[in-house]
């Protein structure tokens, strides 16, 4: 792989710090889980050397440790989010944070770790410490080659308790509305080739999410009362034809159980089968039929109670990647679309995905239902089709303030739309995203939940060791009961590499929010923040 100039390393610095700031509402940047890493803009292949400027980042195809340490001090004037006319606290902050990213690779075990840990000090009006921590680590081991695989993840690090009440985009605010959220999953699955008949798979999965507020300041008596910890366990079946056969076929099963430690416990299940043809060098026919759970007003569980049926056309080129699926579910009709353009300077992504879903299936990551894939290299994490970490009917990346608040227990039908467009220019990189999901809650009386923004980014090149980025983001969020929160965000970012172990960078922050028909405790807030940052790797 050709190594990158520093501006495209850079611009992945910069990029990587405003995106996921801009995709969440009131984002706790700290808390965002990380999707495993590929090789792309900060990695170079194992047999080159890095370039001038590139900053290592290990993955299981080129594997390593990277440290380092960033050191940062930042001024707010809004240190707790008061709302306007009340009394502001402000406050200088010194941040410290050593990290850690490492990763392996290998035929009987490969994965990837990635750990931050975050002190603030405070003066002024803060007057106290807290403490963050960030962890994102998985991995594959291969029991018995080319049959047996085990997978786990685990992940820690910050979420927003009620969506509805302030919580600044960063760790360091003093809202009192966050939690640690750790959650882990291990699972086994058995591959088995069973030659023109195609390839069988067999996943087991058992996952925990538990939540604590240790290293969070103001912490307030029965915060994260009724939210209890929760077990889930899984089972898929599926067989699959061989590929690049004129017809295929598969069969499929899945069945999801939630167990809070208090309270109903929530169950997901399907069974289908699914046909294609070839019609073309780049066009498949689709089409499923099966039954599924079916969700009743008064929040029991039909198990298996509804048929679900789709048929729909995939088309793949050098450029495009296409799939479209339309077809009837418990719910009414339904559609599935995911389209991938990629052209000289111009990347577009653009999906819409219809999925009944909970809390517990967007914490865990889990993209339940999907079908296994053999992997196809064991030193690449390949097998990790039925738990696939972001993405799917899990977490979108740089979205972790769009999920439900914590407290919501309920299962609801998620129709989230997502589009992204880069534009690459001789000295800069335009990118905007857009995002809407609608939540239609199954429990009578419940109603309805809406999330829409938009971001856009325009990042600069100013030489070849510098970027300048202006970001600006906009959130629209009404809440079951007809409150309406609109957060608007902008950022100014200008980095600087010093040299291939050290850069540095000054930030812009400004972050408001509008609250209209307020539940207790929720109102407007305004809050800028100037921080800088100095990053050594050692």
């Amino acid at each position: 792989m050709r190594a990158l100039s520093v501006p495209v390393v850079l611009s992945s610095l910069v990029l990587g710090s405003w995106l996921p700031r801009a995709a969440a509402q009131d984002a706790n940047v700290g808390a965002l889980p990380a999707p495993a890493p590929t090789q792309g803009a900060q990695g170079q292949a194992a047999d080159e050397a890095p370039a001038p400027g590139t900053i290592p980042q290990p993955t299981p195809d080129n594997p390593g440790i990277v440290t380092g340490i960033t050191l940062g001090e930042l001024y707010t004037d809004n240190l707790k989010l008061a709302a306007p006319g009340q009394p502001k606290d402000t406050s200088w902050v010194t941040t410290v944070e050593p990290f850690v990213r490492a990763a392996v690779g290998g035929q009987r075990f490969s994965g990837w770790a990635d750990y931050q840990l975050t002190g603030y000090l405070y003066s002024g009006g803060g007057s106290t410490a807290q403490v963050a921590q960030n962890l994102n680590a998985q991995g594959t081991l291969s029991v018995l080659p080319q049959h047996l695989f085990v997978d786990g993840l685990v992940s820690y690090g910050r979420a927003i308790i009620n969506n509805q009440l302030p919580s600044g985009s960063g760790t360091y605010f003093l809202s009192g509305n966050q939690a640690n959220v750790a959650s882990g999953t291990l699972s086994p699955y058995w591959l088995q080739d069973l030659g023109r008949l195609g390839t069988f798979s067999a996943r087991y999965a058992i996952g925990r999410v538990s939540y604590n507020r240790s290293g969070i300041s103001n912490d307030a008596a029965g915060t994260l009362s009724g939210i209890p910890d929760f077990t889930s366990q899984s089972v898929q079946l599926a067989l699959n034809s061989p590929q690049f056969e004129t017809w295929g076929w598969n069969a499929q099963y899945s069945q999801q159980r939630i167990e809070p430690d208090q309270g109903r416990s929530i169950r997901f299940a399907n069974a289908k089968i699914g046909i294609s043809r070839q019609i073309s060098l780049n066009g498949r026919l689709l089409a499923d039929i099966g039954k599924e759970d079916k969700y009743l007003p008064d929040g029991t569980i039909k198990p298996l109670g509804a048929g679900l049926w789709d048929v729909g056309v995939e088309w793949s080129t050098a450029r495009d990647s296409f799939k479209l699926m339309g077809g009837h579910r418990f719910y009414g009709h339904s559609a599935d679309l995911s389209w991938t353009h990629t052209a000289a300077l111009l990347t577009t992504v653009v999906s819409y995905q219809e999925q009944p879903t909970s809390l517990g299936q967007q914490l865990l990551g889990q993209n339940f239902g999907a079908s296994l894939v053999p992997p196809t290299n064991i030193g690449g994490l390949g097998g990790l089709g039925g738990l696939g970490g972001l993405g799917g009917i899990g977490l979108p990346s740089g979205s972790l303030g769009q999920i439900p608040s914590l407290a919501n227990r309920q299962v609801y039908l998620m129709k989230r739309a997502t589009a992204s467009g880069t534009y690459e220019m001789p000295r800069s990189n335009l990118t905007l995203t857009l995002y809407n999901e609608t939540r239609d809650y199954f429990l009578f009386g419940s109603g309805q939940e809406k999330v829409a923004d938009a971001q856009l980014g325009w990042l600069w090149n100013l030489g070849p060791y510098t970027t300048f980025t202006p970001t600006i983001g906009w959130q629209r969020y009404k809440f079951m009961d007809g409150a309406i929160n609109y957060t608007r965000f902008g950022e100014l970012d200008l980095v600087h590499q010093i040299n291939p172990g050290n850069f540095a960078s000054l930030k812009f922050i400004n972050n408001s929010r509008n609250a209209y028909t307020p539940v207790p405790g929720a109102h407007d807030y305004r809050v800028n923040v100037v921080y800088f940052q100095w990053t050594h790797l050692f």
